[in-house]
């Protein structure tokens, strides 16, 4: 026995360092747990983290959550859009409302996928084509060209044309961007000082976003097609061109084409970037500062279209990351010309499956491990610039070093076959990680909480993990300051996080927090211990009690509870 010792021999034992359950209890650091679940650390203590409550009074549908977004306008207005069952719904008050024009749009069970730009709202679940939203109309991402042949004929008066000439017709966005050129008109012969009567000029459907079009002709025995008129409407269906040769005004644009259905998509300076399901290894791009044309040459391959594709994007620094399935390129963009843009592999054995949960913080990207198909854990990339050359990144974070390595054993836990479901998000110095924990799992039942606060300077580590349980969490979005999450438990409910009480929707919450088993001072490991006094230091929120649990160590047989008043003025 040791007598008369006092651990720690100054200060306190600080209980913020999260869970710990790959080491031996006896040695991970005092401030760690091996066995915790639905706590928060704060200034070197541990509490039972906030519930959760319904946002919405009344279901949207009887299915899962297949996307939850907050679009946030120019004018600072925010408008929360969930995605249930193939329709698309917008937050008024505590009730979603369906958007007409995405009603029935989309694929039930489709996963959406959403980018900010332009005040838009740009998104698509890779198997329709995408749309864009500003809040009042949803129309195409890009901008259909026509598919109608128009016709050539004579006009009953005379003109300025004589020879052989053929049109051509493009759509405007309200963005007054132009589509490529529809399908030619048959030649027509003109007679001298003749007009044309351009008859059959297809009107673009409501969804294209269609507010103009143009009208381009040849000079006559010509190749190139100049601008005859704009037609300033979506309505007219013919048009008599008599304007001579001479006058005819810009030529038409090319290959102006629309974006791929993609499934993943990242805004990044002044241009959109996206994955292309018909070329898997494909990064598509817009072009700059115009996010409605993607140009045929604006791609990147990566990967090699077989085993190794691409699944999604994250932003680092100066560059966009393209993340494979079994590997990880860098796009680094020292300017917006793309001619100067380096693509370089980065040095990690790593690939990631999840499009939904690539997180940003402290100049780190974290996202889902993959490793000979299988999820290893969490790992960050991150570096330093040194030059714009192949040196850009100097490292990926991997191998021992992955960010999840302390919670390696409930990593082990989560289901390969739906890696492609954990979704994350960064609230408030946290990134809120849901996966499907169990092996035989099909949705996600569980929150990680990576805590990176570096408030508290004791933590051996600058972050944390705390495992919260009783949560299907399939889509995180903040709106109006609020962290909400869509249930993946196909009840049809939002519900906010950190609600400010102590209970899941009025459910009990299962929070507690097992201390290491302490040694007693340095070379004491093998000594037995006899713990007489144990001060804790608790708050007093309110008028419920609290367990206090002590167990001898290597020992979960033997408990000794002791119940512990937290109404403040309460007692042991």
């Amino acid at each position: 026995m040791l007598y008369r010792y006092i651990y720690p021999l100054e200060g306190r034992v600080t209980l913020d360092g999260g869970l710990n359950n790959k080491f031996a209890r006896a040695l991970i650091p005092d401030n760690e747990s091996p066995d915790c679940a639905n706590v928060v650390f704060d200034n070197g203590a541990v509490g039972t983290r906030e519930g959760v409550s319904r946002l919405n009074t009344d279901a949207v549908a009887g299915s899962v959550c297949d996307g939850l977004y907050t679009r946030n306008a120019q004018d600072g207005s925010e408008t929360m859009i969930a995605f249930y069952n193939g329709n698309m719904y917008a937050l008024a008050g505590t009730t979603f409302t369906t958007v007409s024009s995405g009603e029935s749009l989309y694929t039930a069970g489709q996963k959406m996928h959403t980018a900010m730009y332009e005040n838009y709202m740009f998104l698509c679940d890779g198997a329709i084509n995408s749309y864009k939203w500003n809040g009042a109309e949803l129309t195409r991402h890009g901008i259909p060209a026509p598919t109608v042949t128009m016709t050539a004929g004579t006009n009953a008066t005379g003109g300025l044309l004589s020879g052989a000439y053929r049109w051509k017709l493009t759509n405007i966005n309200s963005n007054l961007v132009e589509s490529d050129v529809g399908p030619v008109t048959v030649t027509f012969a003109s007679a001298i000082g003749e007009s044309v009567k351009i008859s059959g000029i297809p009107v673009a459907a409501t969804s294209h976003g269609i507010n103009t079009r143009k009208l381009y002709r040849t000079i006559a025995s010509g190749a190139t097609y100049l601008l005859v008129a704009t037609i300033e409407n979506n309505t007219a269906t013919a048009y008599t061109d008599n304007i001579a040769d001479a006058s005819l005004g810009a030529i038409a644009p090319t290959d102006q084409g629309q974006p791929p259905k993609y499934e993943a998509i990242v805004y990044h300076q002044d241009r959109l970037f996206m994955n292309d399901p018909t070329q898997p290894n494909y990064v598509r791009y817009t072009e700059l500062g115009n996010p409605y044309v993607v140009k045929s040459t604006n791609f990147i391959k990566i990967g090699d279209n077989t085993s190794d594709i691409l699944k999604g994007f994250g932003v680092y620094e100066n560059g966009v990351v393209a993340f494979g399935e079994n590997s990880i390129y860098i796009i680094y963009m020292p300017d917006t010309t793309a001619a100067n843009w380096i693509m370089l592999k980065a040095n990690s054995p790593f690939g990631c499956k999840s499009r939904f949960s690539i997180s940003n913080y402290d100049n780190k990207v974290l996202f889902p491990a993959i490793k000979a198909d299988k999820f290893v854990g969490f790992a960050a990339i991150e570096g330093i610039n040194v030059e714009p050359n192949v040196s850009f990144f100097s490292k990926v974070v991997a191998g021992s070093f992955l960010k999840s390595d302390k919670i390696e054993t409930n990593m082990f836990l989560i289901s390969d076959g739906q890696v492609a479901k954990i979704s994350s998000i960064v609230f408030q110095n946290k990134i809120y990680v849901a996966v499907a924990h169990g092996l035989t799992q099909t949705s996600n039942n569980r929150i990680y909480v990576f805590d990176f606060s570096l408030s508290n300077l004791n933590k051996p580590t600058p972050f944390s993990w705390a495992p919260w349980t009783g949560l299907t969490p399939a889509f995180f979005t903040i709106y109006d300051g609020k962290l909400y999450f869509g249930g993946a438990d196909a009840l049809g409910f939002i519900y906010r996080l950190n609600a400010g009480t102590y209970n899941d929707n009025g459910a009990a919450i299962d929070s507690y927090f097992w201390t290491k088993e302490y040694s007693g001072l340095p070379g004491h490991e093998n000594f037995w211990k006899d713990f007489r006094f144990s001060n804790l230091l608790i708050d007093t929120p309110g008028a419920y009690n609290m367990d206090v649990v002590v167990r001898v160590d290597g020992r979960s047989d033997d408990d000794s509870t002791y119940d512990v008043d937290v109404n403040p003025g309460g007692r042991l």
